[in-house]
């Protein structure tokens, strides 16, 4: 700001006591609490981005939307200089270009809903056999989980069981499995842990069972899945866009 404009201010300022803004080379002001001038930003930034659940839905909401994205019901900013920004494995959002003060609006969030499955928490013999086979990838280490845990058997407990030959009923004490089955330590799992377009990346755990038939699956790789699902998104983010003849920028 030049000195000749910042003297205007003042004296604006000392002029506009009571008043609560006034506009100066078509920029709005305003005089806070210290009596300091503040410049009024302009409301460009939407302030209810759509949200979606699938990375095809935020492709379609590009689509549909042509070659703007609509800010409000007067404001409509063009999609030159938006971008895809990868947050994190079940978030994507839609921005816009930088504004004048640095601000980049968001016009939509796709946001991926992940299986009601907490790792590093213990889980009944019924509930863990649900949650492995709604909740990951179908693999040779989950197989042999559910084989173990589908044969479990707790004492003073009668229940039938089913070996993959006979049905029987046993009373054994303890826990143990039915088959003599050796569950592999790490195991290696593919739980449904990002968008459901693009492959679920594999991960070692630790699977370890309690008395009681109580089981748990605990992480073991660190967090890289993480790095590996940006990877997915991104490059099936950038196939689309390049059948549908989109330029924009996916960043990780």
């Amino acid at each position: 700001m030049e000195l000749r404009e910042l003297e205007g201010l003042t004296e604006l300022a000392r002029e506009a006591e009571g008043k609560k803004t006034f506009a100066v080379n078509g920029r709005t002001y305003f005089i806070d609490g210290r009596g300091d001038l503040e410049v009024v930003k302009e409301t460009s930034i939407p302030q209810s981005p759509v949200t979606l659940h699938t990375l095809t839905g935020l492709l379609d909401y590009i689509v549909a939307e042509g070659k703007s994205v609509s800010v409000s019901s007067k404001i409509t900013m063009p999609l030159v200089g938006a971008r895809l920004r990868i947050d994190n494995p079940t978030t994507v959002y839609l921005e816009g270009s930088l504004d004048e003060y640095g601000r980049r609006p968001v016009h939509a969030i796709a946001k991926f809903q992940t299986p009601n499955f907490e790792f590093n928490n213990w889980y009944d013999q019924e509930e863990m056999n649900i949650s492995m086979q709604s909740s990951f990838v179908k693999t040779d280490d989950r197989d042999v989980i559910l084989q173990v845990i589908g044969n479990l058997k707790e004492s003073d407990v009668k229940q039938a069981s089913d070996d993959g030959v006979t049905q029987q009923v046993q009373i054994k004490s303890g826990v143990a499995s039915v088959a003599d089955v050796k569950v592999p330590n790490p195991v290696v799992l593919a739980p449904y842990r990002t968008f459901l377009e693009v492959k679920q990346p594999e991960s070692k755990f630790i699977f370890r069972m309690r008395s009681g038939m109580m089981s748990a699956i605990f992480e073991a790789d660190g967090g890289m899945w993480k790095i590996e699902a940006a990877a997915f998104i991104k490059q099936f983010l950038e196939g689309e866009l390049k059948e549908l003849g989109l330029e924009l920028k996916v960043i990780a």
